[in-house]
């Protein structure tokens, strides 16, 4: 048989480039270039992840924690929906960055498969958690003593490939932002803060923007612009300004990339509704739409993420704190993961990595 000749590197890249995270890392063990290109070039990871993202085939998963010892990280894929609520399923993280006992890990939002953590709300960690990328980030130099993050948020401004990560503490009234470009924390001033503001939990990054809604009047939503770096509001639908029977309510991001929320009954078997802003941040109109409406025995009380055929939302039953997958068409739950005071957020693998 002829000897064939290898195929020059830049070929071998390109292919590479089109292959999914979790076969990228066992190709890593191939030899010691494969192992620098997959997990040190910033160059490959960027193309690797906008081609993922072109062929649609970006692998998203849902980080989840529990609140109480012993503290735990773990994962599970977002789009095997017939694996949801499978022990196998379930990917058990070990947590690089932190030997020391802590008495809890917050998690603050993620971009492009970077997550960004808290550990005791003291120190501040970028992380991978495809692989074992992991970075402190500098201390911030002005929080007050009993500073208590109440609602946090992650993005990145594309044109400058700057990482953001926003912590606040309404109780404090301060606002903190840290930026991977310019490697330093900056307090927000001008917030305009007063009780109908307060908002919790991780923002929803749409638009190179951070979004909540605020907990004391439920028909606004806060908005961080992660360009201008300040905030302002947006409206809901005009059906959430009545409280009287509903939760508060919860946001997410459609599976057509659209701003969505979910209003919520707080008597078990009323119905939940879900609408969708189909035009972003319309001036002078409504561009809200019911997307669909669920009857549910158990009305979804925590964080939420809309796909096409499904959604996971945190319940809490008489077992303790746990995450399910309810479908659309059959409104029923297609999986159930137990745990603890939950918390989550989604995420994508990647193989990026930035400097701070």
């Amino acid at each position: 048989m002829a000897e064939t000749e290898d195929l020059p590197e830049e070929i071998v890249v390109n292919i590479l480039t089109w292959l999914p995270v979790k076969s990228l890392i066992r190709f890593t063990s191939v030899s010691k270039r494969l192992r620098f290109i997959i997990l040190s070039d910033p160059k490959f990871a960027e193309s690797q992840l906008k081609a993922a993202r072109q062929q649609k085939t970006l692998s998203r998963r849902l980080l989840f924690s529990t609140d109480a010892p012993p503290l735990e990280l773990e994962s599970i894929h977002l789009d095997d929906t017939p694996s949801f609520g499978e022990p196998s399923s379930v990917r058990k993280l070990s947590l690089p960055f932190h030997q020391q006992p802590v008495r809890f890990v917050k998690l603050l939002g993620s971009c492009n498969g970077l997550v960004f953590v808290a550990f005791d709300e003291k120190l501040f960690y970028i992380w991978n958690p495809s692989f074992r990328f992991f970075k402190q980030l500098p201390d911030p130099p002005g929080f007050s003593l009993f500073f208590s993050i109440t609602f946090s948020g992650v993005g990145c401004v594309s044109a400058t490939d700057d990482y953001k990560v926003l912590v606040a503490s309404v109780w404090k009234t301060e606002v903190w932002m840290f930026s991977s470009r310019a490697r330093v924390w900056k307090s927000i001033q001008g917030a305009g803060y007063s009780p109908a503001l307060y908002a919790t939990g991780h923002g929803i990054l749409l638009n190179e923007a951070l979004h909540w809604v605020e907990d004391e009047f439920d028909h606004e939503i806060l908005v961080f612009d992660l360009l201008q770096d300040e905030f302002r509001k947006m409206r809901l639908p005009n059906y959430f300004q009545q409280r009287l029977g509903f939760l508060p309510a919860l946001l997410g991001v459609s599976f057509g990339g659209c701003l969505c929320v979910c209003r919520r009954p707080i008597t078990a078997g009323d119905s939940a509704d879900f609408w969708v802003m189909r035009q972003y941040d319309v001036r002078g109109g409504d561009s809200w739409t019911k997307l669909h409406n669920l009857k549910l025995s158990d009305p979804p009380q925590g964080p939420i993420k809309v796909m096409e055929s499904s959604i996971i939302a945190q319940t809490w039953t008489s077992d303790g704190s746990c995450l399910v997958n309810i479908d659309h068409k059959k409104e029923e739950k297609l999986g159930v993961i137990l745990g603890n005071s939950l918390k989550m957020i989604p995420y994508e693998e990647s193989l990026l990595r930035i400097s701070v």
